[in-house]
């Protein structure tokens, strides 16, 4: 009887039915786990009759095909790769890829891929799975610097801060050790003061109403001299040791004819270390340290910045710039015996000498101080300063993940880096990959070759830092899957159950011989 070869069939593909099943359940917390999905596929039919065309001659109609079913089997189990859902963990090297794409893992000679997130650094910084698996990636360029003692805790320095992720080549395993130092960056020379972040740069109002300053002229030189405005900020040299510098303003020359014609000086002084400014010329490591001055300052009409004046002292406007070149000459600015100069740039904005201008750094608005019972004007200045580059040697404190898989290292001195990037993997067909374990998937004939993208682009997902993406079984599905497999077995088991009685009664009718 051809329904116990159907029953028995059917028996096998409902086990198989809850082995997925089961799998699916015990894996509902495993980390980006991916369901499986099994479906069914019937047997080859047996054909009682066969099918016939109509006869018109013989007045016959046509005929269908008669067949028998010989059963059940598995048709397939597939991978689902739909998203899980992103939970939110703390843990700084958590990652979950929201969107399609793998991370890329080396585990002994061949490359696997995962978007299992739960990462961690091991002894000497490799970037690892919860296996063990070295995570690949680019790495940004560094240089060993030794201990000066000769003792084994040598650092190492990032001398180049970029990554080129264009060259598929270099991927490679990612290791950020914990002694990971960022070299020192000099505060920079900027000759054009429409390129932003670099150098100096102030902002502010200098206000065109201020009296006259009568000692303007000689600024420091002049004993008992107040400025009208100040401006402090930190550079950085070429090790990173830091200078307070102090920008002074004074008016030379009032506003005339309701116009702002307003004339200002400026002085600049190396302040480190709680120095008080002084009008002697700056000498290394002596008593003075006046660096630069400047004079004859104008704003147009609008209050937007006219002329950058006459520099003086270690001030220049080379030919061609729009900022103030500061030279200023250190003993211990560079490694070498003697004193070096040490260059910047302060940018006070785009100077434009017409009636309108350019309102881009300072500027020299009617200002909104109040005048008392005397007719004396008190002046309100809003000069500060927008923006310096540099910054002295950091140790690495932390690292966190961005949007497009960049490892930001956080260092001691406030500075952010991306400090490497993984490298994400993409299939035409990612259902067809093999999983191989440990939360691992391998590349197979029908998965297409793997393309190697940053996150984000080309159709990579985006990487969300402290988060892991959770497996894609749904519960509810699972545990009513498991009553019809249930109900299925118990069906193809009664049907045994019957043609069994059936086969029995059979027996018993025959005659003894």
């Amino acid at each position: 009887m051809s329904a116990l070869g159907a029953s028995i069939s059917g028996l096998q593909a409902s086990q198989k039915w809850l082995d997925v099943i089961s799998n699916n359940i015990s894996n509902s917390n495993t980390v980006a786990y991916k369901e499986g999905r099994l479906s069914f596929a019937d047997l080859i039919s047996s054909s009682v009759t066969n099918a016939s065309a109509p006869d018109s001659t013989a007045n016959l109609g046509g005929i269908n095909p008669s067949q028998l079913g010989l059963g059940v089997t598995v048709g397939s189990i597939q991978t689902i790769m739909t998203q899980g859902a992103l939970q939110t963990t703390g843990n700084a090297t958590d990652v979950a890829i929201s969107g399609a794409g793998f991370l890329t893992v080396k585990t002994g000679e061949q490359t696997l891929y995962t978007r299992a997130g739960n990462l961690a650094f091991d002894q000497v910084g490799n970037l690892t799975t919860a296996s063990g698996g070295l995570v690949q990636g680019w790495e940004m360029q560094t240089n060993v610097t030794p201990n000066p003692l000769g003792t084994p805790d040598n650092t190492l320095t990032i001398t180049k801060p970029t990554l080129d992720t264009s060259n598929t080549a270099a991927v490679g395993n990612i290791v950020i050790p914990s002694n990971l130092v960022l070299a020192p960056a000099a505060t920079s020379y900027n000759a054009n003061s429409s390129v932003k972040d670099q150098g100096v740069i102030l902002t502010g109002n200098l206000d065109s109403m201020t009296p006259q300053n009568p000692a303007a002229a000689g600024m420091y030189g002049v004993a008992g001299f107040v400025p009208d405005a100040t401006q402090t900020f930190t550079v950085y040299d070429s090790l990173g040791n830091a200078h307070t510098m102090e920008m002074s303003w004074a008016q030379s020359a009032v506003t005339t004819a309701g116009a702002n014609a307003a004339t200002w000086n400026w002085s600049l002084n190396d302040i480190t270390g709680g120095v008080l400014p002084n009008g002697n010329a700056y000498v290394p490591g002596g008593p003075g340290n006046l660096v630069a001055t400047g004079t004859g300052i104008k704003f147009n009409a609008d209050g937007s910045l006219a002329t950058l004046g006459v520099p003086g002292g270690n001030a220049a406007i080379p030919a061609g710039a729009t900022t103030y070149s500061i030279t200023e000459v250190l003993n211990n600015g560079a490694v070498g015996p003697a004193a070096l100069p040490f260059n910047f740039s302060i940018n006070i904005g785009t100077p434009n000498g017409v009636a309108l201008g350019l309102r881009d750094g300072m500027t020299g608005d009617y200002g909104n101080g109040t005048t008392n019972g005397l007719g004396v004007y008190t002046p309100v200045q809003t000069a500060t300063t927008k923006f310096v580059d540099g910054y002295p040697e950091g140790t690495l404190t932390g690292v966190s993940f961005n949007t497009t898989g960049g490892i930001v290292g956080n260092f001691s001195n406030g500075q952010t880096l991306v400090v490497a990037q993984l490298a994400m993997s993409t299939f035409s067909n990612p259902d067809g990959l093999e999983k191989v374990g440990d939360n691992y998937f391998a590349q197979t004939d029908n998965s297409g070759i793997a393309q190697v993208e940053t996150a984000g682009s080309n159709g990579a997902g985006t990487i969300q830092g402290g988060s892991l993406e959770s497996s894609n079984v749904d519960l509810t599905v699972e545990l009513t899957n498991m009553i019809l497999a249930q109900r299925m077995f118990e069906s193809n088991a009664k049907v045994i159950t019957t043609a069994s009685s059936l086969l029995s009664t059979l027996i018993n009718a025959v005659p003894a011989q």
